[in-house]
């Protein structure tokens, strides 16, 4: 039987009750996908980045209760920003960076996205409501699962293969995106207000996709584009293993 390829999955942090915390649908898709899912907590400390990373075979960069700093793109903050956490950031930016020297696989995941974006040097809309133009709606209520709009995605695109097509519906949870392009990224899906909804790695001997929506609270409950993206991502690490 072909071993399952590890995938570092890191957490989020409540200051308040000093924990560590992260919604199970993240670990279960992994797993489901054929992946063997490792809970990486919050620390911003390169001895135990690189003494971890050299046990992985790919990485998920999740969502998150929060905002990147936007001291990380040399910006003042907007009025409307959320709570940010220095040590998630860092925690972020050194994992991303031992990705990039071991050529690991990455998905991120909403804010993973756009952490992403800032750790290759770009920059962000702070909040959506307040600069750009005849925006929709990006935080949805009700259910997790609930297809709130629509992405147009490049038909020539790894991410239209997964889809199955050019368009897809997805769920949406934030009031941040891309606003600067960070390097070797290209964007392959977009909202109807423009706003970029996915983002594909352009260095070949890197895998890195990253989505603006939430697949793994769709890929629990059965849905065939959100389950194949978490099936591409644990295919491209288990070349690492294989």
């Amino acid at each position: 039987m072909p071993k399952r390829p590890v995938i570092g999955i890191v957490t989020r942090i409540e200051p308040k009750d000093n924990t560590n915390y992260l919604r199970q649908a993240y670990a279960q898709s992994v797993f489901a996908a054929g992946g063997t899912p490792v809970l990486l907590p919050i620390i911003p400390e390169s001895a135990y980045i690189d003494a971890i990373a050299d046990s992985l075979d790919g990485i998920v960069i999740t969502g998150s209760n929060g905002d990147v700093d936007p001291v990380r793109f040399g910006q003042a903050p907007h009025l409307n920003l959320g709570p940010v956490f220095p040590e998630r950031d860092e925690t972020d930016f050194l994992l991303l960076a031992a990705a990039e020297a071991r050529n690991l696989p990455v998905l991120g995941i909403c804010f993973g996205m756009q952490i992403l974006n800032v750790f290759r040097g770009g920059t962000l809309l702070q909040d959506l409501a307040a600069q750009v133009e005849n925006v929709i709606q990006h935080q949805q209520g009700g259910s997790f699962e609930r297809f709130s709009h629509s992405v147009q995605i490049d038909r020539d695109s790894l991410l239209a293969k997964l889809a199955g097509g050019a368009t897809a519906r997805v769920n949406s949870f934030h009031h941040q995106a891309v606003d600067e392009l960070g390097r070797d990224l290209r964007p392959v899906a977009w909202a109807a207000d423009s706003v970029v909804e996915a983002v594909i790695g352009t260095r070949p001997e890197q895998f890195v996709l990253a989505v603006q929506w939430h697949p793994e609270l769709t890929a629990v409950k059965g849905d065939a584009f959100s389950q194949a993206i978490f099936k591409h991502f644990i295919a491209e690490a288990a070349l690492r293993n294989g």
